[in-house]
């Protein structure tokens, strides 16, 4: 197997998985492969894992480990924001020192690198405004305000009291335990902003993701030119078949694993950094289509599940519904049958 089929292969499976965390719990998917592989990927690793460890290294282990999970998964910590900045800050160093030393080049001005670090500073922007922004938290004063902005519908969104923040929790919120806050038309938790996403900071969260998607799409549309542009500099985009006895060869295209190899030889930096930010653009891509799908409907990610709960329970009462006819039918039957003795129908019938 070439690098270039290897290269796609892992690119599909991270788009299936991709797929399959985010839209594989869907009612449409429910009794299908695609559902058992969301909890296989959602649940059945994690289990797994900690079954694993457990057996491996003990409860002493697992116990330490496990508190170490809680701080990072169940606590406000600024662990994903670092990650986050170490990873803008190593792929612009690398991106000035392997990329835009290479400009200018066709169709690649040394201009790039000003407008680069204009998308960059106006991502990290957006980034310290969507982690300091408020999310909307419902406090006493201002419970009022929001319990009159939308409707009880008895579903999914019943009236009922926070015992934490001595509220009664307005239509649509929700008491987040990581922030220890209620916040109004809560989305989510963000471990990237460090922050709920609610009714007053969800513009910002977008913006953040637009504006990441902007980021990774511009590098890599400027990689894709540069790339090229080496290639072209080097006459390596095309090759002559060989003589024949009429003549000399005609020129061919050379074939794009060859080329991707050539460039991972002597370009591994560049090439390496098409590749990941490519994939980025990927996962935020799809990561912002579906958060405007939800926006497109009116609805939250917290609201999607919870809807999604409610259908899950109506279907369970369906069937348990179904069940009970089913019984009482058989038993109406059976009555006429009464004077044969069950003990010697279950014997006739083995």
């Amino acid at each position: 197997m070439d690098f270039l089929t290897f290269l796609a292969i892992y690119i599909g499976g991270l788009a299936l998985f991709i797929f399959v965390s985010l839209f594989g719990d869907s009612s449409a998917f429910r009794g299908t492969p695609v559902h058992s592989l969301h909890w296989l990927f959602t649940k059945g690793c994690c289990q797994g894992f900690w079954w694993l460890l457990h057996r491996v290294c003990g409860g002493s282990a697992a116990l330490s480990l496990g508190n170490a999970s809680k701080y990072c998964c169940e606590k406000r910590n600024p662990i994903l924001q670092l990650f986050y900045l170490t990873l803008l800050a190593v792929s612009y160093y690398l991106y000035c020192r392997d990329v835009f030393s290479l400009l200018p080049l066709p169709y690649a001005p040394s201009w790039h690198q000003w407008t680069g670090a204009g998308v960059l500073g106006v991502c990290l922007l957006i980034f310290g405004v969507t982690s300091a922004a408020d999310p909307g938290v419902v406090t006493a004063d201002n419970e009022e305000f929001h319990q009159s902005l939308y409707p009880y519908d008895d579903v999914t969104n019943a009236q009922q009291d926070c015992d934490t923040c001595h509220i009664s929790k307005p239509a649509r919120s929700k008491h987040c335990r990581i922030c220890n806050v209620c916040v109004a038309r809560f989305d989510h938790h963000c471990g990237w902003v460090n922050n709920c996403v609610g009714m007053y900071n969800i513009r910002f969260f977008l913006g953040f993701l637009l504006i990441n998607l902007v980021l990774c799409l511009y590098a890599v549309t400027l990689l894709c030119i540069v790339l090229s542009g080496i290639l072209h500099k080097h006459n390596l985009w095309y090759e002559r078949t060989p003589w024949h006895s009429r003549g000399s060869g005609s020129l061919v295209r050379r074939p794009a694993n060859r080329l991707l190899q050539w460039l991972l030889v002597y370009y591994p930096v560049p090439t390496m950094l098409l590749v990941f930010l490519s994939l980025g653009t990927l996962m935020i891509g799809c990561f912002f289509a579906y958060h405007c799908s939800l926006i497109a409907r009116g609805m939250t990610s917290y609201e999607t599940f919870k809807w999604q709960d409610y259908k899950d329970h109506c279907m369970e009462m369906a069937k348990e519904s179904r069940c009970s006819e089913t019984a009482v039918h058989w038993k109406c039957s059976a009555s006429s049958y009464s004077a044969v003795p069950v003990s010697a129908w279950f014997t006739a019938n083995v």
